[in-house]
């Protein structure tokens, strides 16, 4: 976490002292270092994989469940990732526009779950 925190306060006095002689360097360091911070937390992203197939295992999930959970965190992050970025740009509206398409497609994303969900519930009612 010192390392990720560091790279990021690195980043920001850079581009700030970049931003008052040419801006448009100031943004392409912030981006560096937020792609330097996201290459470098992917490699967390296999520990969190583990255990959620650990849990898996406890508690006998479908494996199709779990792979509709990781797509939907793997969207949200994306499109953070994202829509900060066209922020720090200064196009926020772009970046308003990937976090809508990112709500529609984790919407997609989760239909089996609803469906699923539904089947479970009307097994109970007609039990």
């Amino acid at each position: 976490m010192i390392q990720i925190a560091m790279i990021g306060l690195g980043g920001v006095v850079l581009a700030l002292l970049f931003r008052q002689q040419k801006n448009e360097y100031a943004l392409y360091i912030s981006i560096a270092a937020a792609v330097l911070i996201l290459i470098l937390s992917v490699g967390k992203l296999a520990d969190v994989i583990e255990t959620v197939r650990t849990i898996q295992e406890y508690i006998k999930v479908d494996s199709a469940m779990i792979k509709i959970l990781l797509k939907m965190i793997g969207i949200t992050y994306v499109s953070e990732f994202a829509a900060q970025i066209c922020r720090d740009a200064g196009f926020g509206s772009l970046g308003s526009q990937i976090e809508i398409f990112a709500r529609l497609s984790i919407m997609a994303v989760s239909v089996p779950v609803v469906l699923a969900l539904l089947e479970t519930v009307e097994g109970l009612m007609g039990a």
